[in-house]
């Protein structure tokens, strides 16, 4: 698997040159990190223990232009932040900057031969981490293979939205990554089922991303609700996949669908129910009013006849239309709207089905 190459081999380099070193993604967050070898430095230390580095340490190495550098860069020391002198080995991988490689000089700075290793070693880890445009750990997340608390030191932790472009593989895996190599920091994506899917947890706009892919590829592309962590993150994927399913069969819905528009869609997707049989989604507002769902069955079985509504439900129609505003503003739709109606109907339906 990923974590454990990039593992392997920063050991294997460490070993050959006597250095303590880690691997940190974009964000300054430790991926992996190799025996104590040499020096001791705090920095590196705090950062193996809380996989992360402290702002004034980042600050340092940006001063010295880390975060734009293409050859290796080396950080002098500075007593005040307990960080002795190292070299910075920026992980390029077709021209797409995927992280750093950190080795702990000291006092003494690699040999050539050293240096060369590392800079060689340093492209292969970069590769393993790209793997051109795409991730192994998303692809191994979303499939099952390596577990959440792995894959967060690659793929970073927070809040995330899972973007899915369908359609053709290889032309869809070319504008893909053609797009994001105009990005400072890409996302991670990996094509799943012939699906471009990407991991945006970084603020990126989804829906402007997906609107760039889809004029490059004419794909559907599908981006999932919100979710808080990594540890939804099948959950999203799958959203995005039927959202992006949706954008190709209904065509008002894109060109980028997003889950918590598709209504009656999600419905076919996803008809789960909870232990009352009632089918979520639409219907979630009204369960705490049953008198409402018996008003909104009746209504949409009598075909939206306000008058045969009436007399089936025993109401003044002046009393129904009241029910009918109420429905609409708990369930957020419009029963003038024919996709609203069906949407809703669709629920109230699958509720009964669900429940026997």
């Amino acid at each position: 698997m990923i974590a454990d190459d990039v593992q392997e081999l920063l050991e294997s380099l460490a070993a050959a040159v006597g250095r303590g070193m880690s691997v940190d993604d974009l964000e300054g967050r430790v991926v992996a990190h190799s025996a104590h070898h040499g020096d001791a430095d705090p920095v590196r230390a705090h950062a193996i223990l809380s996989r992360s580095v402290p702002a004034e340490v980042t600050a340092w190495q940006e001063a010295h232009g880390v975060s734009t550098a293409r050859e290796p860069v080396r950080v002098p020391e500075n007593a005040a932040l307990g960080m002795v002198g190292r070299l910075c080995v920026p992980l390029l991988h077709q021209d797409r900057r995927v992280g750093y490689l950190w080795i702990i000089e000291g006092a003494g700075p690699l040999s050539p031969q050293e240096r060369a290793r590392a800079v060689r070693d340093a492209a292969a880890i970069a590769a393993l981490l790209d793997d051109g445009g795409s991730s192994h750990t998303l692809g191994h997340l979303l499939t099952g293979d390596i577990g959440v608390r792995r894959a967060a030191g690659v793929l970073g932790e927070g809040p995330l939205r899972v973007l899915a472009l369908r359609g053709e593989p290889a032309g869809v895996r070319e504008a893909v990554g053609a797009e994001l190599a105009r990005t400072l920091r890409p996302p991670a994506f990996t094509m799943l089922d012939r699906h471009a899917v990407l991991l945006l947890n970084r603020g990126e706009d989804a829906v402007a991303l997906g609107e760039r892919l889809v004029a490059r590829t004419g794909a559907g592309a599908g981006v999932s609700a919100v979710h808080p962590g990594l540890e939804s993150a099948v959950r999203a994927h799958r959203e995005a996949l039927v959202a992006a399913r949706a954008a190709a069969a209904e065509p008002r819905l894109g060109p980028v669908a997003r889950w918590p528009d598709l209504g009656v869609y999600r419905l076919l997707a996803e008809p789960v129910t909870d232990a009352s049989g009632q089918a979520g989604g639409p219907l979630d507002a009204l369960r705490e009013h049953p008198g409402l769902v018996v008003t909104l069955e009746t209504y949409l079985d009598s075909g939206g006849d306000v008058q045969e509504t009436a007399r089936l439900l025993h109401l003044h129609r002046t009393s129904l239309y009241y029910r009918l505003t109420r429905i609409e503003q708990l369930a957020d739709r419009d029963l003038k709207n024919g996709t609203h109606r069906l949407e809703l109907h669709l629920a109230l339906k699958l509720g009964r089905w669900n429940a026997v």
